[in-house]
Formats: C-alpha cells, sequence, structure tokens
C-alpha cells in the first residue's frame, strides 16, 4: 500500500480498525490464549459520533483479527468507556485456541460501561457474555450506578483480596469535571456501594478521565506493593491549553477502600502529545499489568488525516515500579513481540561526529540505540521521508535533556496546535550510558528512553516511506544501532489493509 506525497500508510504492528473512527480502549481482558481488545467506536463514520464497542482479538498482541461491533449504540443511548471482569475457573487461563464456538461456558465476561443518555445525563450499565466475548447481554435494570450527574463515566473494575483472601471487587469512575475519582465496592459484581473518593488535585481547567489502579510491586519486591493510579486529563473551558490531551500517574497506597497518594502531585506519564486513555488488560497472564492507550490527541483527533480509519492503539506495555535516582518511577516497557524481533537482528557501530551517518527505514521499523554520552557529546536522529516534514530526537548530556521535534508543511497542515516539541528531562546523570528505543509504525512514533523509564508517542506525518534516517553527534565516540523493519505484512494484515482500503 502506497500513500500519496503526505498522506498515511496504516501501521504494520500496531492495532487500527479496518475503517472508520476508534478512540479510547475498553474491556481489556485476556481470556484461554486470547487478549480482547474492546474500543470506542463510530460503526458509521470517521468522525467521533455513534459511540459503540468495537472488537478485536490477539494471540499476541502483535496479529489483531477485527470482530463485529459488540455494543451497539441505540437511540438516544450511545456506549461510552469502559471495563471487563472475568470471572470463572477458565478466566486467565492459557488455554490457547478460544473462538467463537469454543467458550464452554466456563468463563462470564462483565462489561461495565458508561450509558450517555441523550437527555445529557451519565450512568454506568452491565452487560454479560457466555460466549467468550462475541454476543453480549445488557442488564435489563440497567443503568446499576446512576449519581443523576452529566459527566459521571469510566467505569475501571479491579478486584482487591484482603488479608483474609477474600476477594472482592472495586470500581473506580470519574466525575469528570470535578477532578474526582470515585470509589465503590461490590461482592458480586451487582450491587455497589460508594466507599471513597479521591481528588481534586492538579491543573484546574481539565476533566480526569479514564482511571485505572494497578498494584505493582516496587524493584520486584513482592513485599513492597505500591498502587498506581492512572488518570488522564483533557482541557476544557474557552481558552484550553493548546497541548491537548495526556496521561498522568500517583504512586501511593490502597486499603481496598481508600487510595493515599506516597506525594499529592500527578506525574507526566508520557511526554508526547499522543498517548491517552491508557488503561489495563484484566486476567493478564503471571499478574502482568499490560497497558495499551489510544495514539491521539483530542485537540486534533478529528483533524488527522488517515483514511479509511481513523485511530490507533500503542504498541502493548508491560508497567513495573523502579527506583531511578531515588525516587520510584513507572516504567514503561513495549512487551513481547518487540523484544522478539530486536533481538533477531545485528546490531552496528556507527562512529559520529566525522560525517552523519545514513540509513534508510521501511517506515515501519524499529531502531535501537545505544550510547555513552561521555565519548559523543550531544546525539541528533533525523528523520525524513517523502512529506515535506522532519523529526528530530535530542540528547544534550549537559541538561541529560531528551527532545522530539515535529514540524514542516505536512504538520502544520493537520491543525495549527500539531507541530510541536517534547521535553523530557531523564533521571540521572548525562553522562551514563544511555539506550532509547525508537518505535515508527507508519504515523506512529513512541519513544523509549533507558528501557522505558521515560516515553514520548506522537502522531507524525512523514509520507509513505522510505524514511531516510540521519544519526549525528558531536564528538566521534561509537554508537551501537539495531535496526528492524517490518517490511512486508503478514497475509492477514495485507488482506485488512485492501479489505479497509477497497470497501
Amino acid at each position: 500500500m502506497h500513500a500519496p506525497n503526505g498522506h498515511v500508510p496504516r501501521p504494520r504492528f500496531h492495532f487500527t480498525p479496518q475503517r472508520n473512527w476508534m478512540n479510547d480502549p475498553n474491556g481489556l481482558v485476556y481470556d484461554r490464549g486470547l487478549w480482547h481488545l474492546y474500543f470506542q467506536y463510530n460503526p458509521e463514520g470517521a468522525d467521533w459520533g455513534n459511540m459503540s464497542w468495537g472488537h478485536a482479538t490477539s494471540p499476541d498482541l502483535r496479529h489483531w483479527t477485527e470482530h463485529e461491533v459488540a455494543l451497539r449504540y441505540r437511540d438516544g443511548e450511545q456506549v461510552f468507556s469502559g471495563s471487563i471482569v472475568a470471572t470463572g475457573a477458565a478466566a486467565g487461563a492459557a488455554d490457547s485456541g478460544a473462538g467463537h464456538d469454543s467458550a464452554d461456558g466456563g468463563t462470564l465476561l462483565t462489561a461495565f460501561y458508561t450509558s450517555a443518555y441523550d437527555d445529557d445525563h451519565q450512568a454506568q450499565s452491565r452487560a454479560t457474555s457466555r460466549d467468550g466475548g462475541y454476543t453480549w447481554q445488557p442488564d435489563p435494570q440497567n443503568p446499576v450506578l446512576d449519581r443523576g450527574t452529566s459527566a459521571f463515566r469510566d467505569p475501571k473494575v479491579v478486584r482487591v483480596t484482603d488479608a483474609a483472601g477474600a476477594t472482592r471487587y472495586v470500581m473506580l469512575t470519574v466525575e469528570a469535571d470535578d477532578r474526582q475519582v470515585l470509589f465503590y465496592a461490590s461482592p458480586d459484581l451487582r450491587t455497589w456501594e460508594h466507599v471513597s473518593t479521591f481528588g481534586p488535585l492538579g491543573a484546574t481547567g481539565v476533566v480526569w478521565e479514564c482511571p485505572d489502579l494497578v498494584p505493582l510491586a516496587v524493584d520486584g519486591d513482592p513485599d513492597d506493593i505500591r498502587w498506581v493510579l492512572l488518570l488522564s486529563t483533557n482541557p476544557v473551558g474557552d481558552d484550553p491549553n493548546p497541548d491537548g490531551s495526556s496521561m498522568h500517574y500517583i504512586v501511593g497506597s490502597f486499603d481496598g477502600v481508600s487510595f493515599t497518594p506516597d506525594v499529592a502531585e500527578l506525574t507526566r506519564l508520557d511526554h508526547g502529545r499522543d498517548f491517552y486513555a491508557g488503561v489495563t488488560f484484566d486476567s493478564a497472564p503471571d499478574g502482568e499489568a499490560i497497558m495499551l492507550a489510544w495514539m491521539s490527541n483530542w485537540r486534533y483527533a478529528g483533524a488527522f488525516p488517515s483514511s479509511p480509519w481513523r485511530g490507533a492503539m500503542s504498541l502493548p506495555r508491560r508497567m513495573s515500579l523502579r527506583t531511578v535516582a531515588g525516587v520510584v518511577r513507572l516504567v514503561q516497557q513495549p512487551v513481547g513481540f518487540v523484544g522478539e524481533l530486536l533481538a533477531g537482528a545485528e546490531a552496528s557501530t556507527f562512529v559520529g561526529a566525522s560525517q552523519p551517518a545514513d540509513f534508510t527505514l521501511s517506515g515501519h521499523s524499529l531502531v535501537e540505540l545505544a550510547w555513552d554520552p561521555a565519548s559523543t557529546g550531544a546525539l541528533r536522529l533525523l528523520l525524513r521521508g517523502d512529506a515535506d516534514a522532519l523529526v528530530e530526537l535530542s540528547h544534550e548530556p549537559s541538561s541529560n535533556v531528551l527532545i522530539v521535534t515535529r514540524g514542516g508543511a505536512a504538520m502544520e497542515a493537520v491543525h495549527p496546535n500539531f507541530p510541536s516539541t517534547s521535553t523530557v528531562v531523564l533521571p540521572g546523570s548525562g553522562d551514563q550510558p544511555l539506550r532509547l528505543l525508537v518505535s515508527l509504525d507508519g504515523h506512529l512514533l513512541e519513544v523509549f528512553a533507558n528501557d522505558g523509564e521515560a516515553t514520548v508517542s506522537n502522531l507524525v506525518l512523514l509520507g509513505a516511506g522510505p524514511i531516510l534516517a540521519t544519526l549525528i553527534t558531536e564528538l566521534p565516540g561509537p554508537i551501537s544501532a539495531t535496526v528492524v523493519d517490518v517490511t512486508v505484512p503478514d497475509v492477514a494484515t495485507r488482506e485488512l489493509e485492501l479489505d479497509g482500503v477497497n470497501r
């Protein structure tokens, strides 16, 4: 598939719907060998509206099969974001091959979602599936949780085990305009009791959305468990912040009733412009915290020129807590196939400063760079395609700042706020060895510094490929570079591309 100059090639190792609008991931759940991704979807067109839950599954978080719409909007009611809980003996079992006809009733999937009614109020509803998540039966008593307010949304249900080993369920919801997370508890996923409220906190002029609560071991120590509250924030009002939507996190403790932050402030989760509404999979193997997010920004999501689809998911990321420079930080690393692809490739060594090092990427590529800033000085990686645009990644050792810039006429044409410079101060000293993983998949750029201690995720418009990469350093030190091009999509992906273009 060759996109015209300035247009958008379909990603090859990220999920995109075959056609139409997609935003937040919903109802992420792992069940009997399959990862289920539900997502905010407009079955009628490429703009936001008619919100429903689309559905796709994957055996490996790389190859996705799209299915029929799972929960469809109805007259007077749109189906907004939410979550799924798997219960029963088969939940989380690594019994591969589950499909439409393989569900044996062993797993009950229960979805909670926001019913957004035309009378401008929002409440939480419930649906169940007994066939592996392909068909759903709404609860006849919906909505099951209703405060009579207009911005009560985004239910995320998590399990909490008490000291006696008993499990109960906790639902996080937001009163978005009030910047509050409301916690409800239930023994049975049917009756819910409000047990606490967290917030408001941090910047005003935003709404809080898509909460999640994740227990993680600090530095892998099972005796030091912290709870991480995930929040997405979106500017609102007459003069909203032109940077648009973003994600934050707070590390703290949770006793099954109340969340108590270690430090009462929000920490930026991803330093790019296009990482939003990220939540984790229920029942992931080995209890891992695997997150997917929507790669876009409400500031310009409706203007982005991809077609016949609009919207993409991030790489799946494994989350952990690591003590870095004396601070407990959330770390995000791409799961599974990314490391496998890089491990199977040969590294090359470039010597900078004498002359720039050029290499060509397909535009569906992974690039891992490792270098010692003490010997190379400042480093720059430039990416250019057939569009009139440029992406530049740079690291300055004296300040230990990583900067990712996107600009040029093709970027400027998207929206006045689309050209951007994303800056992140990396933890530690700027003269220590540094590792950078750059994932470029069509219009999706994700950068992971120092094994995920900092991330920058941006949409870019470089054209259809190939991409010329230029590596420049201040001093003649060596840089190790491992490059993997996912040059030919597999059969399923190619069929999806052709089907999406030609229908």
